[in-house]
């Protein structure tokens, strides 16, 4: 029953990542993490569950009746705008195709920081996030960060990924606001 709950809630949110449904409901992404594991959300979660995604308690937990509950689901325009902008740059590429349009790639591109690289190298959140400030220029304030990394051990390789870049994106907001 929970592994059906678990693609019900994939479903819900549009197979968001686990981190973007953590921060679409307010919880740790070890939490949602847990909840495709099998555990079942508290009620207050699922609540926000249902209220964040216009989706039926009753279908939530149970995968019966309507899925939505009587609003329309919320359009993503910016990503419809993107789709139509790319289908239409592509159409427009394709009509060039012969005129001899040269693919430059990226040559003036900054390197970025590997982190893929860095965790499987180091596997310790603390030294990853050392290193990446360290790439920028930066130095690391060792005491942020403990939260976002609880179960590490057991996260798989695209969760420590993701729990880095969030708690990247926590700690360079929180800086920037100093």
């Amino acid at each position: 029953m929970n592994d059906e709950f678990s693609k019900r809630l994939q479903r819900a949110f549009d197979y968001a990542s686990m981190a973007d449904i953590a921060r679409r409901i307010g919880v740790p992404h070890a939490t949602v993490r847990n909840y495709f594991g099998g555990r079942l959300p508290a009620p207050d979660v699922l609540i926000k569950i249902a209220n964040q995604t216009s989706v039926s308690l009753n279908w939530l937990l149970t995968g019966k009746g309507e899925m939505l509950v009587g609003v329309a689901p919320k359009l993503d325009l910016g990503r419809i705008f993107e789709e139509r902008i790319n289908e239409i740059i592509d159409r427009r590429l394709a009509e060039r195709a012969g005129v001899g349009v040269e693919d430059l790639g990226t040559i003036d591109a900054p390197r970025g920081f590997d982190l893929e690289t860095a965790v499987r190298l180091h596997d310790d959140p603390q030294k990853i996030m050392s290193e990446w400030f360290r790439f920028e220029g930066r130095e690391y304030p060792e005491d942020y960060g403990v939260v976002f990394f609880q179960g590490w051990s057991s996260y798989s390789k695209a969760e420590k990924i993701e729990a880095v870049r969030d708690a990247k994106k926590v700690l360079d907001r929180t800086l920037k606001s100093k």
